[in-house]
This record gives structure tokens, C-alpha cells and sequence, in this order.
């Protein structure tokens, strides 16, 4: 990988690289070291693989081509930009830990925010559909607004051969991202399951960081935010409205599980939680000692 390429890409492109780098952080502080750079490195590959499929035959997101203007500007690897492949995996991510708070019991001690997950939980097929198509929404508003890149600092990279209906943009795009996403999530829980399967705190994850389960979802609120936002900036306020309204039933509906009682585990889903991810227990210390413990005992491991 020609460093001096590398370097162009990231001044050319720093969005993409401040997204990549929150991503990093955040599945390091929450699922290890090793998980994350595993699941980036063979997304990244998947996604590659599909690109370079979709360009030369129109697998599976359809046919479209790259336009060369930056060739000599950035890393391109396989005759496709280094970051548009790059971008699949905190897309991935970020889709992931949104599912992830959808599907499992909260506790909140203060202003710190938490999700009691369990192996069971994060290995769902409910959380690996779920982040699949929360994946595919991105898509609808990030793709609409690439394919007018010369409207904006992207620049025109890319265009479809032809153009589909939904602002330029073919259906068969989006089933594409279905399909890389599904792969992506299921890579995700497959190293997560594989790697972390250990009572010992996976290297890197940092259990006492206040929300640290919130970090995901917040880089998910913060790519479809810049991604409006740019549609507005650009004039494209039919696009931006329309992905403003595919996005507030979500937003109503995760608000509505983080506000409401019912959405906070007991003793027992704190237990259960512990039971697979007992480093976890200095963030619980204020829970009722004695009622943890007995509960854990009678917790059946997986």
C-alpha cells in the first residue's frame, strides 16, 4: 500500500477517516482489540470483493462505474477508492450496537447508560436482521447524496448504469447493502462469539466508561446526521426531508425504550448480564450485592 496514496486519501477524504476512527474506538472500548480489527479487516474484503463484482458484472448493489478523476489523488486498491470499501465497516458497526440497544434490557445509574446483553442477546438472528436493515437505512440517505458528489467536497466518484428511481439511485443497490450487511453483522458475531468467549476482559474494552454501549449508536445518529445535513447544504432538500422522515419513527421508537421503565432490567438481567461478562461488575457496584450473586448462581450458562 503506497504510503504517500494513503496519506493523500485521508487529507482528501477526512470524514470518512474521523468516522473510521471514532468506529476503532468504540469497538475497542466495548468489544476488544482483536474483535475489531479482525471484523474491519475481512469487511473491508467483503466489501471490496462486492464492489469489484458489482463494477464488472453488477453484483450485487448493481451496475455502476467509478469515474477516474482521482486516480493519482487517492489509494485506490482493485480498481476501487480505498475509503469507499473502508466505510462498510463502521457502517456495520455502528448499524450493530444500534440493534444491539434495541434488543436487550438498559440500567442507568445516573447519567451513566447501560445495556444488559448476554451472549444469547448479541449473537440473535433478531439483532443480525435488525442491524442488517438499520445498515440499508443509511444507505438511503448516504448513497441519494454520493451520487451527487459534485455538488459537494466529495466530488463526482461514481455514477449507475442507469440511474434508478430512487433519486438516482436503483433498487438494487440497497439490496446489495442488505446482502454485504448481513455478511458484515454475521462476521461481527462470529469473532465476538469466537474471541471473547473468556471470563478474562477482552484487550483493549473498557468496562468502566461511562455509556461506553451508547458510543455505537451515537456514531449511527452521527453519520445520518451529516448526511442530511449535507443534502440541505447542498439544495437537495427533497432528498434530506425524506430521509428526515424515514429516520424519526426510529428516533421516536429509541426514544421510547430508553425513557420507559419497562425497558430496565432487574437483578436478574443484571446477573445475567455478569454471567458472561462478569469484568463488567465494578460498573454495577451500587446494585444490591447479595440479590446479584444469588441470582448469578442460578443463572445456566450458555
Amino acid at each position: 500500500m503506497p504510503m504517500h496514496l494513503l496519506l493523500a486519501t485521508i487529507a482528501l477524504r477526512p470524514y470518512v477517516f474521523i468516522f473510521l476512527a471514532a468506529f476503532l474506538f468504540i469497538s475497542i472500548v466495548n468489544f476488544g482489540l482483536r474483535t475489531t480489527m479482525l471484523f474491519t479487516a475481512l469487511t473491508y474484503a467483503v466489501s471490496l470483493g462486492c464492489e469489484w463484482s458489482s463494477i464488472h458484472n453488477g453484483f450485487p448493489f448493481g451496475l455502476y462505474h467509478y469515474a477516474p478523476a482521482t486516480r493519482g489523488r487517492e489509494l485506490w486498491i482493485a480498481g476501487v477508492p480505498f475509503m469507499d470499501s473502508l466505510s462498510f465497516t463502521f457502517l456495520g458497526f455502528a448499524s450493530y450496537t444500534v440493534a444491539l440497544l434495541a434488543a436487550s434490557p438498559l440500567y442507568r445509574r445516573g447519567l451513566d447508560l447501560r445495556i444488559l446483553d448476554t451472549r444469547k442477546i448479541r449473537r440473535a438472528p433478531r439483532v443480525w436482521i435488525m442491524a442488517a436493515l438499520f445498515m440499508v437505512m443509511i444507505d438511503m440517505v448516504v448513497d441519494p447524496l454520493s451520487v451527487r458528489g459534485d455538488r459537494w467536497f466529495l466530488g463526482r466518484i461514481f455514477w449507475y448504469d442507469p440511474p434508478g428511481p430512487h433519486f438516482g439511485v436503483p433498487i438494487s443497490n440497497y439490496l446489495g447493502w442488505f446482502f454485504v450487511a448481513a455478511i458484515a453483522v454475521a462476521i461481527f458475531q462470529t469473532l465476538d462469539a469466537r474471541l471473547n468467549r473468556g471470563r478474562a476482559r477482552p484487550r483493549g474494552a473498557r468496562p468502566l466508561f461511562p455509556s461506553r454501549a451508547l458510543l455505537g449508536p451515537a456514531l449511527y445518529l452521527g453519520i445520518v446526521s451529516f448526511g442530511v445535513t449535507m443534502l440541505f447544504v447542498i439544495g437537495a432538500a427533497e432528498i434530506a426531508w425524506a430521509g428526515v422522515f424515514i429516520y424519526l419513527p426510529m428516533l421516536a421508537l429509541m426514544l421510547h425504550t430508553v425513557t420507559r421503565p419497562e425497558s430496565y432490567g432487574d437483578a436478574g438481567a443484571i446477573a445475567r448480564h455478569l454471567a458472561d461478562f462478569p469484568y463488567d461488575a465494578p460498573a454495577f457496584a451500587d446494585a444490591t450485592r447479595n440479590e446479584i450473586e444469588s441470582r448469578r448462581a442460578a443463572v445456566p450458562r450458555d
